[in-house]
């Protein structure tokens, strides 16, 4: 797993990009502060620790927004699941509580748009580009603007990528069979219990919090999870093998309710989208090189890594693009179709 140079190149052209937008958030900034004749104050949650690397990120668009609206629109940051876990986090929202949340689009489907599930479906797209270019698309835009229509919540950015995800446990799982019967915690979301109950798991919808004890204590045998977030939740202290499957690239990203988004001045409101899309690409390009780093020192800490046979776990869960009827017949030909 070598990512370095792909890394570094994809952080360069994420900071050029941000860089280049800077002359024209300032602008909208300036307008941003002129127009709110109060300041305006929102309450970013997440569920990771401070040690995470998504939390410094969030710290820079507190401060870059305080700057740039000069100090008109207010954020605070609450780590660790502070203000409830990211279902409870997403329900706030909808009723119109002023919070900007973490979510995956496994979660916003639940909101109303079950299109956007498809996102977090099982080896959908190999690798951040393609991830980036399905997040950028204009099919994901009018699932977005449904979303905030029917759901109440207007997302802020969804290109906030980890490295794919794989399954930690104190044994492997190097084929699909092998898991077969393995109480396996997974988020709160359909795509997952859905992809787990094709892997025929017994799947635990549990919060990430409360993850810890559940394998020290045998509620779960196994979890699924990003390498570099499991090893901030120092989850390897009980668990020693991870089994390199790959099989989600997630969709992340932050959403509010999409009311109090429309309140604000149409210069806030780009203010808002794109520090958080930005910071969204500095953050995904690194995630990487920051994963291959994070394996180097689990390795020498003792934990094992297996590579699993990836085609036929693919072929395993491949079932799930037909376990949605609330999607339209062609959805996953849609997606294939911008991936081209």
């Amino acid at each position: 797993m070598k990512y370095h140079n792909k890394s570094i190149v994809l952080v360069s052209a994420a900071v050029m990009l941000l860089a280049a937008g800077s002359t024209n958030a300032a602008s909208s900034g300036d307008q941003c502060a002129a127009e709110l004749s109060s300041p305006v104050e929102f309450r970013i949650s997440h569920q990771n620790s401070t040690t995470s690397p998504i939390h410094p990120r969030l710290i820079d668009i507190v401060k870059d927004v305080d700057a740039a609206t000069k100090g008109k629109i207010k954020l605070t940051v609450f780590p660790s699941a502070q203000l409830g876990g990211e279902m409870q986090a997403l329900e706030q929202a909808s009723l119109g509580q002023n919070i900007i949340f973490y979510v995956t689009a496994g979660a916003l489907a639940t909101a109303g748009v079950p299109e956007l599930s498809i996102l977090n479906g099982p080896f959908l797209t190999e690798t951040l580009e393609s991830a980036q270019k399905l997040a950028k698309s204009d099919l994901v835009k009018r699932w977005e603007d449904k979303l905030a229509d029917q759901g109440s919540l207007r997302v802020l950015a969804l290109n906030w990528f980890d490295s794919p995800r794989s399954i930690l446990s104190n044994k492997a799982y190097s084929k699909p069979s092998d898991l077969a019967g393995i109480k396996m915690r997974v988020p709160e979301a359909p795509a997952y219990l859905r992809t787990f109950t094709l892997l025929k798991t017994s799947p635990l919808p549990l919060p990430f919090s409360e993850l810890y004890l559940a394998l020290q204590q045998g509620v779960v045998n196994a979890a699924e999870g990003g390498i570099r977030g499991m090893d901030d939740a120092k989850l390897m202290e009980v668990a020693k093998t991870v089994t390199v499957t790959n099989h989600f690239r997630n969709f992340y990203g932050f959403a509010m309710n999409s009311d109090r988004f429309e309140k604000l001045p149409e210069s806030c409101q780009k203010v808002m989208t794109e520090q958080f899309k930005g910071k969204g690409e500095i953050y995904s390009a690194g995630m990487d090189k920051i994963t291959e780093e994070a394996i180097d020192s689990l390795k020498k800490r003792g934990v094992t890594f297996v590579n699993a046979d990836i085609p036929a776990y693919k072929e395993a869960t491949r079932g799930f693009y037909t376990m949605f009827p609330e999607w339209p017949k062609d959805l996953f030909e849609q997606v294939q179709a911008v991936l081209k």
